[in-house]
Parts: C-alpha cells; structure tokens; sequence
C-alpha cells in the first residue's frame, strides 16, 4: 500500500492529470457482506467498489470464478505477512505448531481468501507435515481486538487463548520492536513466499475497456511512486504518516527498512509470476477452471505501457 500512499502524498497522480479521491475501504464490511476483495468503500447509499486499488494474490481464484470485475495491471509489493510467537515461547519451528492455536487477521479467510485461509500459511505448515485446521487450529480474531492490536496478543499470549498470531503489517512490525511476539515464518523475508507478488494494482476492467489512456495514466503514476517510495523509504513513511495512512505510532527507521524489503524497486516478468501463481492455484484445487494458467493470465491481466 506504501506505493499507493506514495503516489497521493507526492502527487503523482494529480501531475499525470488525474483527479484522484482516496477512499477509506470499508474491509469488515466487505467481510461481512460476503464481497470478494477489499476494494469497497462505505457510501451512504451502502458499499461501492473503488475505481482502482490492491489485489491480493490469495484472490486469484475469486478473479477467475468471474467475482472481481478488475484487470491485475502491475505488481506492488513481496510480502507483508507473518505468523509470530511469544518471544520466550518454546515454539522454535513451524513443526512446533502441532497441536496448536493460531489466531489470525479476520479477512485471511472467505470471502477474500478460499475458506481454509491463506496459501502461504498453508504451504508452510504442510510443508513441515502439518495438516491445516487438523494439526494446527486456525481462526480469525475479533474485528473489535484491531485497534489494540498489541494488547489484545499480549493477553493472549499470557492467557493461553492461542499459541500464535498472524498478523499484515506494519502490526508485525510494531509487535517485534516492542518485544512482545518474534515470526515464525514470513512471508516478508522467507523464501519462496518472498519472491511472489503478495498484492497487485488492480484498475476496474471498465476503465481500461473504455478508457485506456487514464489507465495508462493511473500506471503511470502508480509505477512513478513505486520508484519514489524505493528510493526514499524513510520519506515515504513520515509523509503516509503524517498524512494518516499509516500508523503514526509504528518506528520511522524501522519502518523504511521493512518497505525496502517489500521489493517497490525489485524488476519482475509479472505475467510469468501470474502464470506460476495461477499455476500453484491450480495444482492446489484452489481454482478449479478447465483453462491453462497461461490462458488466465490472457483473460485477467493487462500490460499497460
């Protein structure tokens, strides 16, 4: 989200001649509505999708049951995803987690993701011979516990309600440099999940059917703040601070050294990472098509000079 923040902050998009309005989306709603990915804002009229904004990886089977009416044009980001313990806990591997209790962010789940949660978590535990939802108990956290994040783990933690907390940045972030919770596993710094586009820009297909040249400026602007936010991830952090769209309590240097590792500068085919997600997606059951993944990638993502 940081090269999204950036591009406002900075105003890319207003100097590409666009008039951009950014949108709070509305995810517990969205959540609750049974929509299919996070691009809802709350009007007074009920929930409307945004013309533009992230995709999740973990949402690829949604695009292609034909739920999310967007193109995947660019990628934003590797990682933002951890699974953290007590930093005295006895959990040193993932092979620990047998018999365990993970609490996780509310939208790791259906509808956003397929209903046993997100790829990365259950590629993970697999890989180490655990079963999802049979070795390991995943759940979602109460919508109420967000805002207090870091009491809300330390209690559990200290009561025993779950062994583990899977937690989106910065909340990882913020947990690790106050000492309350260590990863893990990672999706931010731990191969192969790093290495994967974990959200995309995503443009509504009716704006790049019928206008291509503002897609081609809302890229342009986007692609111009990916390199802003690369190159200067300490102002990044301390304009999307101060402008509200990240926490003002999380660490300026810690911070900027968590974006650098997101990868906004980092050079990848995206259609070939399409493919391969698509791919892995397929072999898992998660999407369930008789086309090829590289047929989906055709039908679903855009490149956009």
């Amino acid at each position: 989200m940081m090269a999204l923040h950036g591009a406002l902050v900075k105003g890319f998009f207003a100097e590409e001649g666009l008039s951009i309005q950014p949108m709070t989306v509305d995810v517990k709603g969205a959540v609750e509505q049974n929509k299919p990915h996070f691009l809802w804002y709350k009007t007074d009229k009920g929930l409307v999708e945004a013309d533009f904004g992230f995709l999740d990886v973990d949402q690829l089977h949604n695009l292609v049951a034909g739920k999310i009416d967007y193109y995947i044009v660019d990628g934003m980001n590797f990682g933002c995803m951890e699974v953290m313990v007590p930093p005295d806990s006895p959990i040193k591997s993932v092979a620990d987690l047998k018999g365990k209790k993970i609490e996780v962010n509310p939208w790791w789940f259906a509808p956003f993701r397929s209903p046993d949660g997100l790829s990365f978590v259950n590629e993970e535990l697999k890989a180490h011979g655990l079963t999802p939802g049979k070795d390991v108990t995943l759940k979602p956290m109460p919508w109420e516990a967000l805002p207090k994040v870091a009491d809300y783990v330390t209690e559990g933690f200290k009561t025993g309600k779950f062994d583990a907390i899977g937690l989106t940045e910065p909340h990882p972030l913020m947990l690790r440099e106050r000492k309350l919770a260590r990863p893990i596993f990672t999706q931010t710094y731990q191969a192969p999940y790093n290495q994967e586009y974990c959200c995309m820009l995503g443009i509504k297909r009716s704006v790049v059917d019928t206008q291509p040249e503002k897609a081609a400026l809302i890229v342009r602007a986007f692609r111009r703040a990916k390199q802003w936010v690369a190159q200067n991830p300490e102002k990044a952090v301390i304009a999307s601070q101060a402008a509200g769209y990240y926490p003002a309590a999380a660490p300026v240097g810690p911070s900027a050294n968590r974006v650098v590792s997101f990868g906004f500068d980092r050079q990848v085919d995206l259609a070939e990472a399409l493919e391969r997600a698509f791919q892995d997606r397929i072999n898992t059951g998660a999407i369930k098509t008789n086309k090829t993944a590289k047929e989906l990638v055709r039908l679903h993502y855009r490149k956009i000079q």
